[in-house]
């Protein structure tokens, strides 16, 4: 069979500007790890035919039980012999591999090659392929190859001054302060403090809660506190030290917390803007991205169509100033039911796996159809335990349940923590919660 598209896995790489600047061998290791792991769900993106390449091996047992859930028979998985915390580098130092990437695409004329992101190393990838006379297709590619399109629009502020000029649709942005070091960051969270606002305190480039810090006005009752927290958060996190620093007002949030954080991811291709899906996002008490819930009865359908109004909006200004491929938008709302844009992510995100999942079991409408829960990282215990027991203890609520459309897929098998990610598929949401009950009860 032939292979219609090459995957790279270069989560970790995507965030090597905020990873380099970590201080501590040992911390910086930890957190290229904790990226890299998450590039077993890049397994389930897209359909059949995938080569996808990956900074590990991804587990055997793993690959198998969703080839035959999913009823894939046309996948293969590379990875370098060596990781470095770019993917794309690592696949040009390995000769084999390398050589076996060059022979599919020859192979396979035309093959789509998609990234999780547009990097700098992931361009030197291409330019070598191109420089083999080599035929295929990256529809992610910015106009001009302009990386740096890519790095404005992904920054806090980069987004916030492009969105701030579209004039077609009303878009809420917070207000926001861009400051250049800690004593602007400070004069900032006075301001709001004296206007009794709570505020947030963010990186440019910060990722899944990584670069934020919440000011919370009614939690304190002298500004020292909140500027002493500040400061220490700023000692602690090299992340503070090499960008700018946004200080934008806390959005209070409504009474119902399920709509809180919608999101909607774009995919833009040559002929514009179209929305993948919308999901509502799972957040940790310290804002870090947990995973998603999308399909069915998902969002009210006023909202709905709002955000996908402003969606696309956003869509084609970024369109016109060339970008191409996957981001997604983060919303918060507010507690009168006004969607404030947060930020945007100029990558494939993290319910994209769970979108593509849900589209090949359920079809075209799956969105009317099917519910769908996804986590990155359920913690089962204290010891970590191979593919093969966590696949065991689970076998009761695997995909599919007696046959039906339901259950659960793993989609990640941590290999640093006794920890592993899953989707759960099901015709509605009370179904879904049932099983992911079910799960919760087999790990005690």
């Amino acid at each position: 069979m032939p292979t219609k598209i090459i995957i790279i896995a270069n989560i970790a790489e995507s965030f090597e500007n905020i990873i380099s600047g970590i201080k501590s061998r040992k911390q910086k290791s930890e957190r290229i790890f904790l990226e890299h792991s998450l590039c077993e769900r890049t397994l389930l993106w897209e359909k059949d035919n995938k080569l996808v390449i990956t900074p590990f091996p991804i587990s055997k047992n793993l690959i198998a039980i969703n080839k035959k859930v999913l009823s894939l028979k046309n996948i293969q998985n590379l990875f370098p012999k060596e990781i470095s915390l770019s993917l794309s580098e690592s696949i040009l130092k390995d000769n084999d591999l390398i050589d076996s990437v060059c022979r599919i695409v020859k192979k396979n004329p035309g093959i789509r090659i998609s990234p999780y992101c547009i990097t700098p190393h992931f361009l030197s990838f291409i330019k070598y392929l191109k420089n083999k006379k080599l035929k295929f297709t990256v529809l992610e590619m910015p106009k001009n190859h302009k990386f740096s399109l890519i790095s404005h629009l992904d920054s806090k502020i980069g987004s916030r001054k492009e969105i701030s000029k579209i004039k077609n649709i009303a878009v809420n942005i917070p207000i926001s302060i861009f400051c250049k070091d800690k004593n602007q960051v400070f004069e900032a969270v006075r301001r709001f403090f004296y206007k009794k606002q709570s505020c947030v305190v963010k990186a440019n480039f910060g990722e899944s809660g990584w670069g934020l810090i919440f000011a919370d006005r009614n939690k304190v009752d002298e500004i020292q506190e909140i500027i002493g927290c500040v400061e220490i958060a700023f000692e602690k996190d090299s992340i503070w030290t090499k960008n700018l620093i946004l200080v934008e007002e806390m959005i209070p949030s409504g009474k119902n917390s399920s709509i809180n954080s919608p999101s909607l991811e774009i995919f833009i291709s040559e002929k514009g803007p179209k929305i993948t899906y919308s999901c509502k996002q799972i957040i940790g008490k310290n804002g870090d991205f947990l995973g998603v819930t999308l399909g069915k009865d998902l969002l009210p359908i006023n909202l709905d169509r709002r955000l996908a109004r402003i969606a696309l909006s956003i869509g084609k200004k970024f369109f016109q100033m060339g970008y191409r491929g996957f981001f997604d938008i983060d919303f918060v709302v507010s507690e009168k039911g006004t969607p404030y844009v947060i930020e945007t992510n100029m990558r494939r995100t993290g319910g994209t796996h769970a979108y593509d999942t849900a589209k090949h079991i359920f079809g075209n409408n799956w969105n009317q159809t099917a519910f769908v829960l996804s986590r990155d990282n359920f913690q089962y215990g204290k010891e970590k335990l191979s593919p093969k027991k966590i696949l065991e203890r689970m076998k009761h609520v695997l995909y599919p349940i007696r046959d039906n459309r339901e259950g659960v897929i793993i989609s990640i098998v941590n290999r640093c923590n006794p920890s592993f990610g899953f989707v759960i598929l099901a015709n509605n949401k009370n179904r879904v919660l049932y099983i992911y009950k079910q799960m919760q009860y087999l790990w005690g």
